[in-house]
């Protein structure tokens, strides 16, 4: 995660594509939300990756080996960490500048109502 936030601190991405940088809707709603977002997620992925580094190298020189399978757990959360607090900057961002997409939904608000047939609507 380190060496990705590197390369991407140092080179980001100048355009969207699939293969190379942060690419999500909000990132992709303008230039200056593509700048931003290749901004923050450089810099979470250098923080969580320092924070990995960190719980490991601690795990080790305590001798707490028998801990290493939670350390190893939380690496899931530690993918995700970055990408959600992208995310919510990105969003930020936009409200600040006003220039959220008007058919933007927060996934913290969706809301699934069962019916028959167990679909959601």
């Amino acid at each position: 995660m380190m060496v990705v936030g590197l390369i991407w601190l140092i080179s980001p991405a100048k355009k969207p594509n699939l293969l190379y940088g942060y690419l999500s809707y909000l990132a992709s709603v303008n230039k200056d939300s593509f700048k931003f977002a290749q901004k923050k997620a450089s810099f979470y992925l250098l923080t969580f990756g320092a924070i990995q580094v960190i719980l490991g190298l601690i795990i080790r020189w305590l001798n707490w080996d028998r801990f290493f399978l939670l350390w190893l757990l939380t690496f899931y959360l530690f993918i995700i960490f970055p990408i959600v607090w992208t995310e919510k900057s990105l969003k930020q961002f936009l409200i600040d500048r006003n220039e959220l997409p008007h058919d933007y939904v927060d996934p913290d608000k969706v809301k699934h109502e069962k019916t028959k047939g167990f679909k959601d609507r």
